[in-house]
């Protein structure tokens, strides 16, 4: 019997070791692939500007997992109108808006939404997109990330059959009870790990079926005519800034030359005494 515990444990022992080996691999390919950025092949980019920006863009082929990034810029004739019938396009392409801004009035104003279109349907979408308004600037960005998928599938998978090995050791354990602890410490890591991956699966998949379009919205302000009575109302209102304009300076030089004016004054009144006084003696003498 001592013989036969013996073997069990170091049996179980064994494999312990043999999972932390395993598990440590697939640790270091984890922490490998961490830096690692597959390469991407970015599609040439298509900008169309003008009414035809719907055209420019071209559907993903189906073998290749494309994240595609389009920026819009429309000019329109009222915000709030074109804002209204961008929900409605989106929505009806079964999209919808992951963020908006709305800035300045309906006239003058400009709105920026970030919206997700599914991606078979962004052509299509671009084409509704054009007909808001005057395309005043059109870019696209296709990024193929299709050895990133792959590379993310197999991590998930080995993850997944660690998680699979380790439970397996778990149901036929002939070791102590340490050895059961240290199992189950590895099976959280790798679980933890696992549901790690999956979300980064996720997002990535939802980069893939939905592209990013950024809509900017913009208004040009055109001033209301004006009438007559506006006009002279103006001319007044032009009128009584001058004025003020003029005596504000005329006071300024005043106060500036004020001392210097009050000694040629001075100077002139003494001079006109003086020659005063001495034509008044010429007068005398010569009577």
């Amino acid at each position: 019997m001592t013989r036969t515990r013996l073997n069990g444990r170091a049996t179980l022992t064994l494999a312990a070791l043999l999972g932390l080996v395993a598990l440590g691999g697939a640790c270091s390919r984890k922490a490998s692939m961490a830096g690692y950025a597959p390469p991407m092949s970015v599609a040439a980019p298509m900008t169309a500007v003008g009414g035809g920006g719907g055209s420019a863009a071209a559907t993903p082929s189906a073998d290749r997992a494309m994240r595609i990034t389009i920026e819009t810029t429309l000019v329109v004739a009222h915000r709030d109108a074109a804002v209204s019938a961008l929900r409605a396009t989106v929505s009806g392409f079964g999209g919808y808006v992951s963020e908006g801004t709305v800035t300045g009035p309906d006239v003058g104003g400009s709105a920026l939404f970030t919206v997700k279109v599914p991606a078979p349907s962004i052509a299509d979408f671009r084409g509704k997109l054009a007909g808001l308004g005057e395309v005043k600037s059109d870019s696209e960005k296709a990024e193929d990330v299709t050895e990133a998928r792959a590379d993310m599938k197999a991590r998930l998978r080995n993850a997944r059959a660690e998680d699979q090995r380790l439970l397996d050791l778990l149901a036929n354990h002939t070791g102590t009870l340490a050895d059961v602890v240290l199992v189950e410490k590895e099976l959280a890591q790798v679980r933890e790990t696992i549901e790690r991956f999956e979300a980064e699966e996720r997002t990535l998949e939802g980069q893939i079926s939905f592209a990013t379009v950024k809509v900017s919205l913009e208004t040009v302000y055109v001033p209301p005519s004006e009438g007559p009575m506006h006009e002279l109302a103006a001319a007044a209102k032009d009128g009584v800034v001058s004025a003020k304009g003029f005596v504000f300076g005329l006071l300024t030089v005043t106060l500036s030359a004020g001392p210097t004016l009050l000694i040629m004054a001075a100077m002139a009144y003494v001079a006109i005494r003086l020659v005063r006084a001495w034509l008044r003696r010429r007068r005398q003498a010569r009577a």
